[in-house]
């Protein structure tokens, strides 16, 4: 059967691969991102083209990968093949695992199954296979991060990662769970003692809350992605943007959404769950860089760190309607003090 891929998608050459990561920095690049987190490297070759771009020095923005984990026997044959690697534009950083699905097909791993969101789950893993899949990525010394939106998955995972570091607790992993969208308020206290990183992207409350809330309820909305509670909790935090699920990579989007919890209906999940601007930049930041490790090289422009930053067109801390966020755009982005972006001036038309 013959089929038509977007661009990017499909069986692409190593040629295409190379192209595509080129023009993807430079739509970040413009658009005020200097690092990314590419979570869900598909295979080996990947992370080989990615190191031919960087070893080429046309790597310009800084880029953390993390490789996705289809089963025990594949971690334990990558665990053996693939170690950590690190230089100053791109880190090998560790591994990937899903644990649940999404709310439009109604794969998310629920507590309550008769949810539309969660109609369809299933285990993508037995329990008892993710506790041996998490101990053998483990005993690696890499991150391990994990797809997971529902309340059940959280759940499994967490009872995972405190076994492994039960039985090797010198293993600084850093833990991150991707997206963590329904948490049961009883699972708060076990993230933070386990140190585990909230990765997720606030723009999803704007753009998606009401099609969760239609998939779901109001009961487990009170639950939906509590930032502002974590926050309080001294939980580790991250925003990012989650390409190819969201539909722009523009960060100015997850700073509203964290700040307003507001959809262009109108409905506001748990208003309280607001977080302040200040709050919102330094998770998107410092937030971000520590979850990769790297919250000493970057994250902050300070003595010491490489010299990573964008002069936009407005004072971040000024913006106050959706309007003037819109209109935020970058003037110009350094990457270790090197511009690498600068706005192209308009045509003058008399």
């Amino acid at each position: 059967m013959l089929r038509n891929f977007a661009t990017g998608y499909g069986n692409r050459s190593e040629e295409e691969l190379l192209n595509d990561l080129k023009v993807g920095q430079d739509k970040c690049l413009s658009s005020g991102i200097t690092s990314g987190q590419d979570v869900i490297v598909a295979n080996p070759r990947d992370i080989r083209i990615y190191k031919e771009l960087a070893d080429k020095g046309e790597l310009k923005m800084r880029m953390n990968l993390l490789l996705y984990i289809n089963d025990e026997e594949q971690a334990r044959q990558y665990v053996q093949q693939i170690k950590g690697y690190k230089s100053d534009m791109l880190t090998f950083g560790g591994w990937k695992l899903a644990i649940d699905g999404g709310s439009v097909p109604g794969t998310v791993l629920m507590y309550d199954n008769a949810l539309p969101l969660s109609k369809n789950s299933y285990y993508y893993f037995m329990p008892e296979e993710l506790n041996r899949l998490v101990q053998i990525l483990h005993s690696s010394g890499l991150q391990v991060a994990f797809h997971i939106v529902g309340d059940k998955g959280i759940d499994e995972a967490l009872d995972a990662i405190e076994l492994a570091m039960k039985t090797n607790p010198s293993n600084d992993t850093r833990y991150r769970i991707e997206h963590a969208i329904y948490i049961r308020p009883e699972s708060l206290q076990l993230i933070k003692n386990l140190e585990v990183i909230v990765s997720t992207s606030p723009q999803w409350i704007s753009w998606h809350a009401d099609s969760y809330r239609g998939a779901s309820n109001d009961k487990i909305m009170a639950n939906f992605m509590p930032i502002n509670t974590m926050l309080k909790m001294g939980i580790p935090l991250a925003f990012g943007c989650d390409v190819p699920a969201s539909i722009t990579h523009e960060p100015k989007w997850a700073l509203w959404g964290a700040t307003t919890r507001k959809t262009v209906t109108g409905y506001q999940p748990n208003p309280n769950e607001k977080i302040t601007l200040d709050e919102a930049l330094r998770i998107h930041t410092m937030g971000s860089a520590y979850a990769a490790f790297e919250e000493n090289q970057k994250g902050s422009i300070e003595p010491g760190k490489f010299a990573d930053l964008v002069v936009w067109s407005d004072d971040l801390y000024s913006i106050r309607t959706a309007k003037q966020l819109n209109e935020l755009r970058p003037l110009m982005t350094y990457v270790g003090g090197v511009p690498v972006y600068e706005e192209k001036a308009k045509p003058q038309t008399s």
